[in-house]
């Protein structure tokens, strides 16, 4: 009787393809990247522009919470370099599996500006106009930090 052929490591693995691209979102901000850093970092600046019950620990593995008009988002903060990049995992419900997503905030000085970008990848597709929600994010952001005043850490006097 013929022997069974023995797997290959590659036959073992499951096979996953590249990150899907659910949106990118990209504005121009007139603010500097540390300000604009805090409004995405600071609990109570999150909750003027963004979520209703933020919490948030600004540091690796911390949390990156806040609820939606649509729901919750529970998410882990991956990677965090401020005042250019912040990260967190967003696990989405889609059809009774969790999907982990990942989100990047990334920074660009532009002059007296800061050009923000906001990435949302997945592994598979998620239904849902995600290009929308990060650009209605991005303009909220925008606007909260165009209305309001300077703070006193993030003036562009600090060192």
């Amino acid at each position: 009787m013929p022997e069974a052929p023995i797997p290959t490591k590659e036959d073992a693995a499951p096979k996953v393809g590249p990150p899907v691209v659910l949106a990118n979102a990209k504005a121009t901000v007139s603010a500097i990247p540390a300000q604009v850093f805090e409004a995405l970092t600071d609990a109570a600046q999150l909750a003027a522009w963004w979520a209703e019950d933020v919490r948030v620990d600004a540091q690796m593995s911390g949390v990156y919470e806040g609820t939606l008009p649509t729901g919750r988002v529970e998410g882990t903060i991956t990677w965090i370099e401020g005042p250019r990049k912040l990260s967190f995992e967003w696990p989405i419900l889609e059809e009774g599996m969790s999907v982990v997503t990942s989100v990047v905030y990334e920074l660009s000085p532009k002059g007296p500006q800061t050009v923000v970008h906001v990435s949302h990848r997945s592994p598979k597709p998620v239904p849902g106009d995600w290009t929308a929600v990060w650009t209605r994010a991005i303009e909220s952001l925008k606007a909260y930090l165009e209305a309001a005043p300077p703070t006193d850490s993030t003036t562009m006097d600090s060192p």
